[in-house]
């Protein structure tokens, strides 16, 4: 859509105001310039202002602030002030980052002891999770199927779901995992009661999971999610095995939940491997002899690393 020969964004949710602010910065003339970097140094005070606030706090005129909308692609001043709301909400906190940060770099030592406590401290958080849930028949589970399919969207999950296929072959499995939602759903349509379906998601609310999941279950599959409990994938299959995360606010740090989904990861095929029993010491005998080719490392680096 064009309205003033501006384009129009029908899908709010897309809109990125922060970058298209920034952009224009070096762009527009001397007014339009103090005006986005009065918003930007203050967004809740933009958001919530009227406008001849924010054109007095930025020495302009209000019609500046009409027309910095409309070069933006919004309809009104209002459309504006809508998407420095919601980037507000779900941005703020890494645009108020530096605020936090204002010690300056921490030394390498801080670094290392950061990563790695947060690290221990997500696997101390998920042994307590999984404290009651019976891993044994799990693995028991998988170990019987005809075939494993691992499920997961998004960055920890699909990675989690490329890992446990990558450890059940090994075993010998037929398993194999998928991040494409037509994918997804297409290997969920094929399943039948002797398939076992894993699904990873540690918000429980990804759609093409659950919808895979929901494909699966028409189709007698066995389910279990590895998520959030009480979300969406946890009431949908038969089996949760309990993701329990806690975030700190350090926003440069990556998340260390993934080292908590990979342990999951590697309890399921541990279990697994247990329920084949000793069968399972060939294949993996086997596929470090498939290695010796190729590498000159000894005999208890480990297998396919």
């Amino acid at each position: 859509m064009r309205r003033n020969g501006a384009t129009i964004v029908d899908d709010g949710r897309r809109i990125d105001i922060i970058a298209r602010l920034r952009s224009r910065l070096g762009e527009g003339h001397r007014a339009e310039a103090q005006l986005i970097e009065c918003i930007l140094a203050d967004l809740h005070f933009a958001t919530t202002a009227p406008i001849g606030d924010i054109a007095r706090r930025a020495l302009v005129s209000e019609p500046t602030v009409t027309r910095l909308a409309r070069s933006l692609g919004f309809h009104n001043t209002r459309d504006m002030k809508v998407h420095l709301a919601q980037a507000l909400a779900t941005g703020g906190a890494y645009l108020r980052a530096h605020e936090s940060n204002s010690e300056g770099q921490h030394s390498s030592n801080q670094v290392v002891a950061t990563i790695c406590g947060r690290a221990h401290a997500a696997l101390d958080l998920i042994s307590v999770a999984l404290a009651r849930v019976d891993m044994t028949a799990l693995g028991k589970l998988i170990a019987g199927a005809s075939r494993v399919t691992c499920y997961g969207t998004g960055g920890n999950s699909s990675m989690a779901a490329v890992e446990l296929q990558n450890r059940l072959f090994r075993l010998g499995l037929n398993s194999n995992a998928y991040a494409d939602p037509q994918l997804q759903s297409m290997s969920a349509s094929v399943a039948d009661g002797r398939s076992v379906i894993v699904a990873f998601s540690t918000s429980g609310r990804a759609r093409s999971v659950l919808e895979a999941v929901a494909v699966a279950r028409q189709y007698d599959a066995v389910c279990i999610g590895v998520t959030a409990p009480d979300s969406p994938l946890a009431r949908a299959v038969q089996h949760l095995v309990p993701f329990v995360f806690e975030e700190d606010q350090n926003l440069y740090k990556p998340s260390s939940s993934r080292f908590a989904m990979l342990a999951v990861v590697d309890i399921l095929a541990m279990a697994a491997a247990e329920a084949i029993g000793p069968d399972v010491l060939e294949r993996l005998r086997r596929v470090r002899q498939s290695l010796t080719a190729i590498r000159s490392e000894g005999p208890m680096q480990p297998i396919g690393d």
